[in-house]
């Protein structure tokens, strides 16, 4: 009886796990209703990015990308996020850019974002930004090479 109980959980296990490798994507712990863990705390990145305006979505309008789910306000939001995910997602797989910066992965809180050259950052907190706007092209470069080294690499790791 134990063997078929966790050979049952070991499947359930392996089917929920996401497609994208070990903290690639900043998610939250367990899964959402599509199946997938959330993302960007469940932010409508669509009224981030277009309004500057960190609303909490619903689960009701909700996208499945590259493994993570994405909350949306409304249809049209998602719609938008659809026809076009990289015009909204976040750099560094939704990690604090700064924190990326210099070879770590801190939690990236939609509260503490920038849009810069047509890119959503997220930082940890408002001295991450703060940091991080003392010389944005600078900054946004090396965290787009570190990132290139730290992105499959666990953040118990780093």
């Amino acid at each position: 009886m134990k063997t078929i109980v966790f050979t049952a959980l070991a499947a359930a296990i392996a089917l929920s796990t996401p497609a994208f490798a070990a903290d690639e994507i900043n998610v939250s712990n367990g899964i959402s209703a599509a199946g997938a863990p959330l993302a960007a705390h469940g932010v409508d990145l669509v009224a981030l990015v277009n309004d500057g305006n960190p609303v909490e979505g619903f689960a009701t309008h909700s996208a499945t990308y590259d493994g993570a789910s994405y909350y949306f306000t409304t249809a049209a939001n998602l719609e938008a996020f659809e026809a076009n995910p990289e015009a909204y997602l976040p750099q560094h797989g939704g990690f604090c850019s700064f924190g990326v910066s210099v070879g770590k992965k801190f939690d990236g809180d939609p509260d503490q974002y920038l849009v810069a050259d047509g890119k959503l950052y997220l930082f940890l907190n408002a001295e991450t930004r703060a940091a991080f706007l003392k010389d944005v092209p600078a900054t946004a470069k090396t965290a787009d090479e570190q990132w290139a080294n730290i992105k499959s690499i666990a953040v118990g790791e780093l």
